[in-house]
This record gives C-alpha cells, sequence and structure tokens, in this order.
C-alpha cells in the first residue's frame, strides 16, 4: 500500500487533511473552549496513530497505539501514586483511551477499504487495456491486435499456402520531432501518415501502429515485389510532412522493412523479426 500512497499521493492528501480536519471542526463546534498542555498532547497523539493507520495500515496503528497506551497508563500510574496530582477525571480517562484505541481501528479499516478500491481500480484498468486494441492518434489496431492478427495470418496462409506480406514502416527520429513542436504538431503528424495510409492501401490490407514511431501493415494476398509498389507509393508521400499552421513542410526520415511468408518459416514471430530486421538494416 506505500507503493500505491507513491504513485497516488492524492488519496493519501485527502485522507489526512479528513483526519486533521475532523477534530478541528469539533473544536470549533464547542465553542473553541481552552485546552491544557495534557489534552494537546492526548490529541495529537490520537492524530499520530490515526495518520500510522491511514498510511502503514491497522497492524501499525494498533502498535502505535499500545506504546501511547503504555506511556499514558505510565504517567497516570505516577501521578497517581507519586505526585498525587489527578489531571484527569475517571470519565476523561476513559473517554482518552478510547479514542487512543479506536482511532487505529478506524483509520485502519479505512486503509484497508482504499487499498482494496485500489487493487479493483487496477484490476477494472488491466481489463480495459486488454479490452482496447484502437490506437487513439490513428485510429489504426494496437500492437496487441497485430500479435493476434499476424499469428492468424500465419496460420490461415499456413493452411491455404495463400501469400501475405508483413510491412513495417518507422519515423526516424520522432522523440527529436516530438520535443521539438509538441504534442499539437505530433498529432497532426500521426494523423497525415496514417491518412496516407489509409488512402494508399487497400481496405482489407490490415494497419497497426507497433510503437510509437512505427507502423505496420498486413498485406493479405501480396507477394514480397508487390508490396515494393506500395512502398514505392507511399515513400515520397511520407518523406515531406507539412506542419498543421501549413507555413513549413519537414523532411521526415523513414524506414521501410519487408518480410513475405513462406514454408520454411516456423511462426508469425519469425516472419516479424525478418521484417524488423530489415527495418533496422534500411538505407533509403
Amino acid at each position: 500500500m506505500k507503493g500505491f500512497y507513491a504513485k497516488n499521493q492524492t488519496y493519501l492528501f485527502y485522507q489526512l487533511l479528513l483526519l486533521l480536519l475532523t477534530p478541528l471542526a469539533c473544536y470549533f463546534a464547542f465553542g473553541s473552549p481552552p485546552v491544557s498542555w495534557n489534552k494537546a498532547l492526548l490529541l495529537a497523539a490520537v492524530l499520530l496513530i490515526g495518520i500510522a493507520g491511514t498510511v502503514f495500515g491497522l497492524v501499525a496503528g494498533l502498535g502505535l497505539s499500545l506504546a501511547v497506551m503504555f506511556v499514558f497508563g505510565s504517567i497516570l500510574l505516577w501521578k497517581a501514586f507519586v505526585s498525587s496530582a489527578i489531571f484527569l477525571s475517571a470519565k476523561e480517562i476513559v473517554i482518552w483511551m478510547a479514542a487512543i484505541l479506536a482511532a487505529p481501528v478506524i483509520t485502519g479499516m479505512l486503509h484497508k477499504w482504499v487499498a482494496t478500491m485500489a487493487a479493483e481500480n487496477q484490476e477494472m484498468k488491466e481489463k480495459f487495456d486488454q479490452l482496447v486494441t484502437i490506437d487513439e492518434a490513428t485510429g489504426f489496431d494496437n500492437y496487441k491486435r497485430f500479435l493476434f492478427e499476424m499469428e492468424d495470418e500465419f496460420k490461415r496462409s499456413r493452411r491455404t499456402g495463400a501469400p501475405f506480406t508483413l510491412l513495417l514502416i518507422q519515423v526516424k527520429y520522432f522523440e527529436q520531432f516530438q520535443k521539438l513542436y509538441g504534442a499539437k504538431e505530433t498529432l497532426h503528424l500521426l494523423q497525415s501518415l496514417s491518412g496516407i495510409l489509409w488512402s494508399h492501401t487497400r481496405m482489407t490490407d490490415r494497419k497497426f501502429r507497433m510503437a510509437d514511431d512505427t507502423f505496420a501493415v498486413i498485406l493479405s494476398n501480396t507477394e514480397e515485389e508487390n508490396a515494393d509498389i506500395v512502398i514505392g507509393k507511399i515513400g515520397g508521400l511520407f518523406k515531406t510532412h507539412v506542419l498543421a499552421n501549413q507555413k513549413q513542410a519537414v523532411t521526415l526520415s523513414v524506414a521501410f522493412g519487408v518480410s513475405s511468408y513462406n514454408e520454411g518459416l516456423g511462426d508469425a514471430k519469425e516472419l516479424v523479426q525478418h521484417a524488423s530486421d530489415e527495418l533496422e538494416q534500411y538505407i533509403p
């Protein structure tokens, strides 16, 4: 749970704020009566126990509570038998002891509830991520969907003998473009490139955004030499990009990787690896 709070400090802030404001609100509700130093120390101890229970859980809160109870009881005994000075009534002693014991229980339950909610939220997020397969910027399927489609296409070709070719397209220096032109221009770039792919490939060709800077196209029923025709169509269009403000055009460095199905391949991953290797070695 400490790790959860480290990443979600807002949860911790609101819990501690509620914990600190509650006694303050009660104090003003009772007309702001004067508070002696011993009661102020007891209140501080209760708040400290509550903070421990909120941040670290029930066990930590109870441990600190027992330590405070021991110190509180020792002071009471010393006052009763040594100094003979009673600074709290019997009713007040019972109330403070109840508060010291109740603080870790209440805040520990709150800690557990938040931890449960956080775990459920994380589980739902993971399930949602598994269901979402569309890249928002381009409208293409994402990498998870790419792996599934590649496996499916590979099995189909192995079963029927129909050819298919994988085309990988990488925009070089993509991170530098992001840093130089910002998020708005980066989104415009992605939308422009995806528009080119939509316009210059067939509807049956499945398109993916594999990574921030890399696209993939599964060219169904296509031999490798025909993929070169596609590269010829989109290569020049990819290289020149007009910024969203229409005032400047930039030249992009683009690499391509191609790999076609053949019976000698062991699986779809091997085909993807061949295309990735060609992408890395690509020379314009």
